[in-house]
């Protein structure tokens, strides 16, 4: 017999749903799964269940992408929050790292990703229209750019930064800088390096 034989169907399509997931390998998929199976049987369906329930409630924000239970999400919907700052982001798990913080009063745009060519992802494909629309919009102060200290990031935060220099030339840009390592990841930094970053930005003349 082969071994598709012996290999259970019911775990072979489950790990491949899971490698649909962005950045899960069959590795990641595998360790995930055989993980889960070893939760006693009570825990494994409370996480079912918990799964089943964020894909029935998840939204996403029709203002600004961030990834909510309300939309639009509690950010854009609160008053206290100025929407004269704009802190651009790759994903929403980078927005809810800084908000951890409790120090950022404006509010959020996620991209949804960040340039990176040799996956094919172009500024076509990010969120970047809406973001133009709400600068217009809100007559905005300061856009910071708080995309990745990575190759991708700094790519996307150059593009965008000769963007908004070209459409609104009084536009104060700054970029987060300090703080964070180059190679990091926002939501993986921990909280000094990434208040260090907010508050020491750089500002573009």
């Amino acid at each position: 017999m082969m071994f598709e034989d012996y290999f259970p169907k019911v775990i072979k399509e489950s790990l491949e749903e899971l490698s649909k997931i962005p950045t899960y390998g069959e590795r990641t998929s595998s360790r995930f799964l055989y993980n889960l199976l070893k939760l006693p049987a009570e825990e494994r369906e409370k996480l079912l269940k918990s799964l089943l329930s964020l894909h029935e409630s998840v939204k996403v924000c029709s203002e600004c992408g961030l990834v909510s239970d309300t939309d639009p999400c509690r950010i854009c919907s609160d008053p206290k929050r100025s929407k004269k700052f704009i802190c651009v982001v790759e994903e929403s798990q980078d927005a809810y790292s800084i908000e951890r913080l409790e120090r950022y009063a404006g509010v959020y745009h996620v991209l949804g990703g960040r340039i990176a060519p040799m996956e094919g992802i172009s500024p076509q494909d990010l969120n970047i229209d809406k973001l133009l629309e709400r600068i217009e919009k809100n007559s905005v102060k300061e856009v910071i750019i708080a995309t990745n200290p990575n190759l991708e990031g700094e790519a996307t935060a150059n593009y965008l930064i000769r963007l908004l220099r070209k459409r609104h030339s009084k536009l104060k840009i700054s970029r987060i800088s300090h703080g964070l390592q180059f190679g990091s990841l926002i939501e993986l930094a921990d909280d000094l390096s990434l208040e260090k970053s907010i508050e020491k930005r750089t500002i573009f003349p």
